[in-house]
C-alpha cells in the first residue's frame, strides 16, 4: 500500500518501520510479509533520481582512492535503491570468509532460493562453484546476471499488499530513545515533520548512508548509544583494476582442460572469458587476500567491423562458437587482458566519518578515508606472477603486467561502487557495531541489514549476500515478534 499522509497512523500500528527501499529493506519487508507482519518502508527519494541528490549525498574522500571520485554517482535516492544502477552481477562469498564472521556459510545462504526468485534468477544460472584449475587457482562461476530493477517489479507489488506500505519521498533524520530502547523515528514527508513509532527498526539504507544516519543519531542522543561502537570504522570496498594483458593460444588452453582431468568451464557469450581465483592453500600458504582474476579474450586479428559483428555472433550462439573455436585451428592466437576484483581487509582505520558541512535538512555529510594494505598490492602481484609463470610452463601465452603492480603506488585504481563494513557484524562491542542476528549491540530493537554489517568484503559481488542475510532478518524478526 503506498502512502501519502504519514500523520494519521496511529503508534506501532507497524510492527516494523525499514528505512530504506533497496534490495536490502524490500527482502526484509517480503519475508515479514509472508507472515502477515505489518511493515513500513520510508524511502528518501521518489519513483525517478532526483536532481538534488549529490547535495544529500556527496562525501569528502581521502587516502588512496581518487579524490576526484564522486560518491554521490554511485549511490541513490530513489525507489529500489543501487538496483537503479547496479550492473546485476551475483555471487557468493567463497566457505572459509565465514571464519570471520559469527556465522557461517549455511547460515548466511540458507534462504538461497527465495533470492533466485527475488532476483529472478532460475535455478540452473545459480550453480555457484570453485573448481580445480591448477594447484594454485580455482574457476569460479560468474556467468549469471539480474537484470531485473526493484524499481520495476516491487512498486506494483507493494502498491498491492496488505502487509507492507511504502512511503516515499520520506526522510528519516535521527532516532529517539532512552535506556537503550528506540522509541520513534523523526522523519520528514515532504514539508511535515512527524515522529514514527513501532516494535523494531530496521535501517536498510545502503552501505555508507547506515553509516551516516547512526553517527549523526548518536550525535542527536549520546546516550542512547555505545560510545565504543566502531560505527564507520572497518570501512571496505573492491579496488578494481585491468593491470595486465597478454596472448594465449586457445587450441593449447582448451588441450590443458583436457589432458589434466579439469573441468572446462571456459565461458562464452561475448567473448571468452575465463574466471580465476587463488585456492584458499595458495592464499593461506602466501599469506594473501581474496582476488578475482578476469581473463578476458578476443581474436588478435579481429578489427572493429569484424569484432562488432562476431560479438553479436558470440551473444546469439554461445554454444555454437564453444564448440568451432575448440576445433577451429585458423585463428588460434587470442589476446586477452586481465582485471582484477580484489578483497580489501577490514581495517579499524579505513573509515567513514561526518563532515562538518549538512545536507539540506541538516544532516552532516560524511568523509570517507580509504587506503590499501601492502598485504592487498602484494595479492595482486603475487597472483600476477603466479598466473603468468603457468602460462610459460604450459606454453600457453605470455602475460605482460603493467609496472604500477611492483611500486608502492598502485595506480588507475577504481572503487567506491561496493560499500561494505562500517557497521560491521560480530560477537565483540569495540570491534562490531551488530550482532549475529543484526541487532546493535546494546539497543532493544534496532536492525541494520546490507553490506555495511559484512565482517570481511570478499571478492565478489555483494547484492546476492545482502539478500540472504536481509531474509535471515525477516525470519528472525518474526521470531521475536511472535514472543513479544
Amino acid at each position: 500500500m503506498i502512502l501519502t499522509d504519514l500523520k494519521n497512523f496511529n503508534d506501532n500500528f507497524f510492527s516494523v518501520i525499514i528505512i530504506g527501499s533497496g534490495p536490502a529493506g524490500i527482502s526484509t519487508a517480503l519475508k515479514l510479509e509472508e507472515y502477515k507482519i505489518k511493515s513500513l518502508i520510508i524511502e528518501a527519494g521518489g519513483l525517478e533520481l532526483s536532481e538534488d541528490k549529490e547535495s544529500f549525498l556527496k562525501a569528502k574522500v581521502y587516502g588512496d582512492i581518487d579524490p576526484a571520485t564522486d560518491l554521490s554517482s554511485v549511490r541513490s535516492r530513489i525507489f529500489g535503491g543501487t538496483t537503479n544502477l547496479w550492473g546485476g552481477h551475483c555471487s557468493k562469498f567463497e566457505k572459509y570468509q565465514f571464519e570471520k564472521w559469527p556465522i557461517d556459510y549455511e547460515e548466511c545462504y540458507k534462504f538461497e532460493s527465495e533470492c533466485n526468485k527475488i532476483l529472478g534468477l532460475k535455478s540452473h544460472h545459480t550453480d555457484f562453484y570453485y573448481k580445480k584449475f591448477n594447484k594454485d587457482f580455482n574457476q569460479f562461476h560468474r556467468r549469471f546476471a539480474s537484470n531485473l530493477k526493484f524499481n520495476d517489479v516491487y512498486y506494483n507489488k507493494i502498491k498491492n499488499s496488505k502487509y507492507i506500505y511504502l512511503s516515499l519521498n520520506t526522510s528519516f533524520l535521527y532516532f529517539k530513545g532512552s535506556n537503550r530502547k528506540i522509541s520513534a523515528i523523526n522523519c520528514r514527508q515532504q514539508n511535515n515533520v512527524v515522529d514514527l513509532k513501532s516494535k523494531f527498526y530496521v535501517l536498510a539504507a545502503g552501505g555508507i548512508e547506515n553509516t551516516r544516519l547512526l553517527l549523526w543519531s548518536r550525535e542527536k542522543n549520546q546516550k542512547l548509544f555505545q560510545k565504543n561502537l566502531p560505527i564507520g570504522n572497518y570501512y571496505m570496498d573492491h579496488p578494481w583494476h585491468t593491470p595486465a594483458e597478454g596472448f594465449a593460444s586457445y587450441k593449447m588452453l582448451i588441450d590443458y582442460f583436457k589432458n589434466n582431468g579439469v573441468s572446462r568451464e571456459l565461458y562464452i557469450d561475448c567473448l571468452p572469458r575465463l574466471y580465476l581465483s587463488p585456492s584458499t592453500k595458495f592464499k593461506e600458504e602466501n599469506n594473501l587476500l581474496s582476488i578475482a582474476l578476469w581473463l578476458r579474450f578476443e581474436n588478435k586479428d579481429h578489427n572493429k567491423r569484424t569484432e562488432s559483428y562476431l560479438s553479436n555472433a558470440y551473444c546469439i550462439a554461445p554454444n555454437f562458437f564453444k564448440t568451432y573455436f575448440e576445433k577451429n585451428k585458423v585463428n588460434d592466437i587470442f589476446k586477452f587482458k586481465v582485471s582484477l576484483h580484489q578483497e580489501q581487509e577490514p581495517l579499524f582505520e579505513n573509515m567513514i566519518y561526518l563532515d562538518k558541512k549538512l545536507d539540506p535538512y541538516g544532516i552532516p555529510l560524511i568523509n570517507l578515508n580509504w587506503k590499501m594494505s601492502n598485504k592487498l598490492r602484494r595479492t595482486a602481484k603475487e597472483s600476477l606472477i603466479t598466473l603468468g609463470k603457468f602460462l610459460v610452463d604450459k606454453n600457453i601465452g605470455r602475460l605482460s603486467v603493467d609496472e604500477y603492480i611492483f611500486e608502492e603506488k598502485f595506480q588507475s585504481i577504481f572503487a567506491g561502487t561496493h560499500q561494505m563494513g562500517s557497521t560491521r557484524m560480530g560477537t565483540n562491542h569495540n570491534t562490531s557495531v551488530v550482532d549475529e542476528n543484526l541487532k546493535v549491540h546494546s539497543i532493544q530493537n534496532l536492525f541494520v541489514t546490507g553490506s555495511s554489517v559484512f565482517s570481511t568484503s570478499g571478492h565478489g559481488h555483494p547484492t546476492y549476500t545482502i539478500i540472504c542475510l536481509s531474509l535471515r532478518l525477516g525470519e528472525h524478526l518474526r521470531k521475536i515478534h511472535k514472543i513479544s
